[in-house]
């Protein structure tokens, strides 16, 4: 079965295959029970509607989030708006070649992210590190060394991981490529405020989404749903007890106390108030320089996806539907102007 791009499809039917990115429970206005299912195609995401089906019909039929499905497609017009209905849907398994042309990836190799995260740590102390693998030396009990390890020891999860069940990076590779984005930024606000440790935001913002790997459960096609454990904890405390576990293992290694005591609760700090405020999900509220600026730093890179997605498409000229998470009120649109060259980094004069 041939991928039909959901761009290219006319009011008709079409039989193509997907990724099931999502599901939602509902039902029609005479109670009848409905879902309304988000595809994917690589590209693009849809929400269609299936009547008279539930989660649990779908289940049984081996259609899940996550999972790859074949689908007929009914494409009608309501109220001015495309309108999608499934007609028909089937669980199928995919050869590699068409599954990679299905999953939405960073636009730069996973991998290759995962390997620059981890020399940006190592040069963030401005102390010599070999730089072509993830060796630290093992008598080095540095926030680097740290950061380094606990990265390394879960380098295949990291390099697959999205960031998100939904709003940002939410795809394969979408926590290295939101990591990396963070850490460059990192770079260049240390070089505008010398208060700042580079060591410590660096290794902070290299890790302060490293409980996710426990929180969420990333499929081969990207899409993430939440683990037993990321439901009752979230990925902030997660990440906090990864990195007690990397100090109790090192600290049994050398017989006695391991990294310095204050710069990792410094770093336990910074993944605790991450989120800022305790209404976005922060534990604690910043209490350092580098703890705010961690905080910031992640506003910046997630609201800078949001705008290139849905910049994407959008018509220069136009604002959006009201987009949740730009500015927390899920009431805020987004207006793509008609005069930059959004995406080709120019200064953005007026023509």
């Amino acid at each position: 079965m041939a991928i039909i791009k959901f761009n290219t499809m006319e009011l008709g039917t079409y039989e193509t295959d997907t990724v099931v990115s999502a599901l939602t429970q509902t039902s029609t206005a005479n109670n009848k029970p409905m879902i309304k299912i988000t595809l994917s195609d690589g590209t693009d995401s849809i929400t269609a509607l299936i009547f008279d089906s539930t989660r649990k019909d779908l289940a049984k039929a081996g259609i899940e989030e996550g999972s790859t499905a074949v689908v007929t497609l009914e494409v009608t017009e309501y109220k001015g708006n495309r309108s999608y209905k499934v007609n028909n849907i089937n669980p199928v398994k995919l050869p590699e070649d068409e599954l990679k042309d299905l999953v939405k990836l960073p636009p730069i190799d996973p991998a290759k992210l995962v390997s620059d995260i981890i020399t940006l740590i190592k040069q963030s102390s401005g102390r010599s590190y070999d730089l072509s693998g993830t060796d630290v030396p093992s008598d080095d009990f540095s926030l680097t060394a740290l950061a380094v390890r606990i990265i390394a020891s879960n380098i295949s999860a990291f390099t697959r991981s999205s960031a998100a069940k939904t709003m940002h990076h939410n795809i394969y590779g979408g926590l290295a490529y939101h990591t990396y984005r963070m850490l460059k930024t990192a770079y260049a606000v240390c070089e505008i405020y010398p208060l700042l440790n580079r060591e410590v935001l660096v290794c902070s913002t290299a890790l302060h989404d490293i409980g996710k790997l426990l929180e969420i459960r990333t499929s081969d096609t990207g899409i993430a749903t939440y683990t037993d454990m990321g439901n009752l904890f979230g990925h902030s405390l997660l990440g906090i007890e990864m990195i007690d576990r990397e100090v109790w293992r090192q600290n049994q290694a050398a017989g006695g106390r391991s990294y310095n005591a204050e710069q990792v609760a410094m770093l336990k700090h910074m993944l605790a108030s991450h989120h800022g405020q305790p209404e976005w999900g922060a534990i604690r509220v910043p209490s350092t320089p580098e703890a705010m600026m961690l905080h910031e730093l992640d506003m910046i890179d997630s609201r800078m996806y949001m705008f290139e997605e849905n910049f994407s498409s959008m018509t220069p000229g136009s604002s959006s539907d009201p987009v949740f998470g730009i500015a927390g009120d899920g009431k805020s649109v987004i207006y793509k102007n008609s005069f930059s060259d959004y995406g080709q980094g120019t200064a953005g004069t007026a023509k």
